[in-house]
């Protein structure tokens, strides 16, 4: 597990409680080899895959915006 792969699981999950559903409702984070992007996949299949972008030079503030911004259009809050 990497660094990005760990930062994004803890956040989409704080974000998830944040949106007032459950965490476990996170299958999975990864980082492909090489990727400069982690993969949200969720416990429902029905729910398609989110990619989060490693932000550049940015930092956190950006990581938690982006992952946010995603989990709240995919579950429409």
């Amino acid at each position: 597990m990497t660094d990005f792969e760990d930062r994004v699981r803890r956040m989409a999950r704080e974000t998830m409680s944040t949106l007032g559903r459950d965490g476990a409702e996170i299958a999975d984070v990864v980082e492909p080899p090489g990727a400069d992007y982690c993969v949200i996949s969720f416990a429902d299949p029905e729910l398609k895959p989110i990619e989060i972008a490693k932000p550049l030079g940015a930092g956190g503030d950006q990581e938690w915006d982006e992952i946010t911004r995603a989990l709240q259009y995919r579950f429409r809050t």
